[in-house]
């Protein structure tokens, strides 16, 4: 709850775009002990940082902070003197010997961006004052700050050097006691060239550029370039992505896009993303400051995906629907499922109806998650794991089922015989099965768990799909009107041939299981029917793995 607490009281002022990519340096003007004719005039700042300590009445000072943005770190006598003045801008001021409470009267630390550099701001007062420093310490490496501006009092000043030196962030320190009067200095806080990295969180080919094959690029550049990743699933991202791809009129799409002042890379290969990033890393580098890509779309984000949707065809849509529904998850669970009945004997028009509920509840599913509901499940951290541990789960199976096929091959060659084969079980081994799950699936219950598996396998399977068509669709149905009635056609669209290579693997295994050719066939032909098996169950499981590791 504590730093939960410190975490909501972030604040970010005056966020100026300009594509996202920094022009000029950030400079934050910082005053106090000043009589009210030496106030400083901060013409070009971006912040204004009051140190406190004045001489000047309350009129005054108010009239000062009426004008431009200010950040208030005041001093103990100013907390001690002035609390109704400064209650009344309670969240412009900041006072961090109250980190750790659970409902601070101030701000226990602020957070200021501009051109996607972050600079935290705290104010120490108290040295008596017991800080919980290893909360506060991980807080602030959980925003990952370009800058720490730091102010405390003499006597505090070497225990807040030694906590803040753990970090390896730039710092400034500064003594409020030793400030001589009149104090106004200008702080230019260097930036680094941006990169934005665009992904989806729900990607697992995302997720593995993201976390495992880009970092050792950009570990070597750390220094020198600033990353910054923009999850485009949430809309206010989104936007910033569409008005980058107009900007660089980019034609060709992937699920990860990156964009620096001199270019960009859009690209989902392993293999050479790399050394296009690198390319694009130096060509930033040396790029002159006024040859740099300043985006500034007179077109605004709304504007450019409904002339990017209005271009869209249903045969566009389908097209897209039918290449995105190339599902592993999707195909393993029907194919554990067919496969389970099989054995349970169950009859042919059972095992077809079971099989249509579950293609159903996953178009469903996915025509609920394209109108945005269970969409903040999915921007949660904990929907990740979930995927991951669907994924391993059904991986497992799959191995297990590919592992007890190749057992039956390898029986089959060494005995010539059928006998004691259903997938390598013994026989009183498949009638205890048999009998349990008989008690307990009952036709309504197995209908339940087709209806619950499609639900769960779409919400945690919905990945790099539709990374082009789906987002602009979902976009237009939630935030264009004139549009949102085409939108939802083709949203139906999608999600209709979305399901249909599911379907296709369904009917070629229901309808394989009861041809009489294809049975006389693996009646003939065991070993290869058996090996052939354990090849898509093993294909499968890899499939699925990549998910996992992503």
């Amino acid at each position: 709850m504590k730093r939960s607490r410190a975490l909501s009281v972030l604040i970010g002022l005056g966020i100026l775009f300009f594509g996202g990519f920094p022009l000029f340096a950030l400079e934050i003007g910082v005053y106090g002990n000043c009589s009210p004719t030496a106030l400083p005039t901060f013409e070009a700042v971006l912040l204004r940082v009051d140190l406190g300590g004045h001489s000047l009445s309350l009129e005054e000072w108010e009239e000062y902070l009426s004008s431009g943005e200010n950040l208030l770190l005041p001093a103990k006598n100013d907390v001690e003197q002035n609390t109704p003045f400064l209650h009344k801008r309670k969240r412009e001021v900041v006072v961090s010997d109250f980190y750790g409470m659970e409902e601070p009267p101030y701000l226990p630390f602020f957070t200021w961006t501009e051109n996607y550099h972050t600079v935290l701001f705290f104010n120490f007062l108290d040295e008596s004052r017991s800080i919980p420093w290893e909360d506060l310490l991980q807080a602030i490496r959980d925003q990952n700050p370009d800058f720490l501006f730091v102010v405390g009092t003499s006597p505090y000043m070497p225990l807040l050097r030694e906590k803040f030196a753990s970090l390896s962030i730039a710092t400034q320190f500064i003594e409020r006691d030793t400030l001589p009067q009149n104090y106004s200095e200008i702080v230019s806080l260097p930036e680094k060239p941006v990169l934005l990295f665009f992904y989806s969180s729900r990607c697992p080919s995302c997720r593995k550029l993201k976390n495992e094959v880009t970092p050792s690029v950009f570990e070597r550049y750390k220094d020198r370039i600033k990353v910054v990743y923009l999850d485009y699933t949430i809309t206010a991202h989104y936007e910033e992505l569409i008005r980058l791809e107009e900007e660089w009129k980019i034609t060709e799409t992937a699920s990860v896009e990156i964009f620096s002042p001199a270019g960009y890379v859009v690209a989902e290969d392993e293999a050479t993303v790399n050394e296009k990033l690198e390319e694009l890393i130096e060509k930033t580098l040396q790029l002159e400051e006024d040859k740099k890509k300043v985006v500034v779309s007179p077109k605004g984000a709304k504007a450019i995906v409904t002339e990017r949707f209005r271009k869209f065809t249903p045969w566009v849509v389908i097209g897209a629907g039918l290449l995105d529904g190339l599902n592993p998850c999707a195909f393993a669970t029907i194919v554990f499922m067919v496969n389970l009945l099989l054995v349970l004997g169950n009859t042919r028009r059972r095992i077809f109806e079971i099989g249509v509920t579950y293609a159903a509840a996953v178009f469903v599913t996915y025509f609920l998650l394209g109108v945005g509901i269970f969409e903040i499940w999915r921007t949660l951290a904990v929907y990740q794991i979930v995927s991951r541990v669907v994924y391993g789960v059904m991986a497992g199976i799959l191995f297990l089922l590919a592992a007890l096929s190749l057992k039956d091959a390898l029986f089959y060659r060494r005995e010539g015989r059928e006998t004691e084969m259903t997938l390598g079980l013994p026989k009183g081994w498949r009638v205890k099965i048999n009998q349990y799950l008989k008690c307990c699936f009952t036709n309504k219950s197995f209908f339940l768990a087709a209806i619950l598996s499609g639900f769960v396998i779409s919400i945690v399977e919905a990945g790099c799909t539709g990374q082009v068509y789906l987002p602009t669709i979902m976009y237009i149905a939630k935030e264009v009107e004139e549009y949102r009635l085409r939108a939802f056609g083709y949203l139906l669209f999608y999600n209709a041939f979305f399901i249909i290579p599911l379907l296709i693997v369904f009917l070629g295994i229901f309808f394989g299981s009861q041809s009489k050719a294809l049975v006389s066939f693996g009646r003939k032909n065991v070993f290869v029917s058996k090996i052939a098996l354990a090849g898509l169950f093993v294909v499968l499981a890899l499939l699925l793995l990549r998910g996992v590791l992503a």
